[in-house]
């Protein structure tokens, strides 16, 4: 698990915290958590994922069998997806939105249109309350 030990360090580095508070964070010994980034010990499954959770990545970039921090959904070369993206897809799912967006290849258009015209309402919103 040496891959494991490095990452862990570099995410906690990159995101400013000490052991302590991530220690805290996982709900753990500061010593605990010193021997993650040592080698000593090795993580429960609970506690992997609360660290994969903590800094966004992936439990399989934390052991090291991909390269990809990200936890986006990767599709093909031309599509993939953030979490937050993914789970506005599934609300248009079960909203059956998808499914009516499909029957008709000028819906996507119309789409387009009505997201445009939402996005120039909340920008004049926004204008009318900066001036008051």
């Amino acid at each position: 698990m040496h891959t494991f030990q490095e990452r862990l360090k570099d995410l906690r580095i990159e995101h400013g915290y000490l052991q302590q508070e991530l220690a805290s964070i996982l709900n753990i010994s500061t010593s605990a958590y010193g021997y993650y980034e040592q080698g000593r010990n090795e993580p429960s499954l609970e506690t992997l994922k609360k660290v994969a959770e903590t800094f966004g990545v992936s439990t399989d970039y934390l052991l090291g069998l991909t390269n990809t921090a990200s936890t986006d959904y990767e599709f093909d070369d031309q599509l993939t997806l953030t979490n937050e993206e993914m789970n506005v897809v599934k609300n248009m799912k079960d909203l059956k939105l998808l499914q009516e967006l499909g029957e008709d290849p000028k819906n996507v258009k119309r789409l387009q249109r009505c997201w445009k015209f939402i996005k120039n309402e909340l920008f004049i919103e926004k204008k009318n309350q900066e001036h008051t």
